[in-house]
């Protein structure tokens, strides 16, 4: 399978965090329109998150030969997808291992020592139109929204453990004190003991939700070169908003600033650290009503006061299909209610009785504009 040069220039740029909103859109799109596209973007992100997750030194120079390395490696991969068989979880991280091993301390060293083995990671998927429920090793249960994607470790062995989100789930994880255990994102990481919470991080959204429904966490993060550089607590029914594109993070909320104004620390201008504070990006929110937050486990997509523009953008991850809306005045449109087991075609009946328009359906595509006198 010949793949375009275009497209794995923009797996590398999103996979580095290098990448427009423009170029975003164009890229999913790709993936989602086969499935070999999709299969080869998940193993090349395998790939390369692997590589960062398990690189445990940190040094400008090794950094930079780590990624040189890991650009390599899906190179190779996307040339020979076809006519190999993808390396097992185990073996492909033995090799990465090798490598930064090499990097950072030289042949001499690899042979000398033994690697130390690392623990498998599973993976689960879930496309647009579904949702799963996946048992962790521990008891614990998670959620996991359409067109999202969870990996978690074969066993929850050790002192620490880490789950990678890219999507959408719902978390209900098990107390175990002498643990920790981490949930990351692109932007954020979430530390909890034990707690329900939902966390919405879609690549292709600017806006990251952590909604807490019981328990206690705690988020950090990074965004560009800016580090949180303390944790901002939530207590239940608290929610934390995080906007990607702006480039500080300042609490809002006026009860938790004094706790929980958050330093930023710039990695590279010190001196612009005052600037950057001035531009708020997250906020907390308080006595949230979680229900509509997270009720989609229990396949209820609950929206009130929900623009028609945003509720679209749900309604194609819940129905697996397309939705345009050619109306400026229809995007701005405010909707309340459920949708339990309609299907895509009563779920815009529906919605076409408090203001009316008209739709057009071929497929999964689905126009829709307003009704013209």
């Amino acid at each position: 399978m010949k793949i375009d040069d275009l497209y794995i220039s923009l797996i590398v740029r999103r996979l580095k965090n290098d990448i427009s909103e423009h170029e975003q859109v164009k890229l999913f799109k790709w993936v989602y329109s086969d499935h070999e596209n999709e299969k080869l973007y998940y193993h090349l992100k395998d790939i390369w998150e692997t590589a960062q997750y398990d690189t445990k030194i940190k040094n400008a120079n090794i950094d930079s030969e780590w990624e040189k390395f890991a650009l390599l490696a899906i190179e190779e991969e996307s040339k020979h997808f076809k006519e190999r068989k993808i390396l097992t979880q185990n073996l492909k991280t033995v090799l990465q291992i090798a490598a930064l091993v090499i990097i950072t301390f030289g042949v001499g060293f690899f042979v000398r020592k033994i690697i130390p083995e690392k623990a498998s990671y599973s993976s689960v998927t879930v496309p647009y139109g579904a949702r799963s429920e996946v048992l962790l090793p521990d008891g614990s249960k998670v959620w996991v929204n359409s067109g999202s994607q969870i990996k978690y470790p074969a066993d929850f062995k050790g002192k620490e453990v880490n789950l990678f989100l890219e999507g959408e789930a719902y978390f209900d994880i098990m107390k175990n004190p002498k643990r920790k255990l981490n949930v990351k994102t692109s932007s954020i990481n979430i530390q909890v003991l034990g707690t329900k919470f939902n966390v919405k991080s879609y690549n292709d959204e600017d806006v990251v939700e952590t909604t807490l429904v019981n328990g206690s966490i705690s988020i950090t993060g990074k965004i560009g070169e800016k580090l949180i550089k303390e944790p901002i607590y939530l207590k239940p029914k608290e929610q934390a908003v995080l906007i990607k594109s702006q480039n500080a993070v300042e609490i809002l909320d006026p009860e938790k600033k004094s706790n929980n104004q958050t330093d930023l620390e710039d990695e590279k201008e010190s001196e612009e650290l005052e600037k950057a504070k001035l531009q708020p990006i997250m906020k907390i929110n308080g006595e949230v009503d979680v229900e509509p937050f997270v009720s989609w486990k229990d396949n209820k997509l609950v929206f009130r006061g929900e623009r028609f523009d945003e509720l679209a953008v749900k309604m194609e991850r819940w129905y697996n299909v397309q939705i345009i809306i050619k109306d400026e005045e229809l995007k701005s449109a405010r909707y309340t209610g459920i949708f339990e087991k309609e299907t895509i075609e009563q779920a815009i009946d529906a919605l076409s009785i408090s203001l009316p328009f008209t739709y057009e359906m071929e497929k999964n595509r689905i126009e829709i504009e307003k009704l013209k006198n």
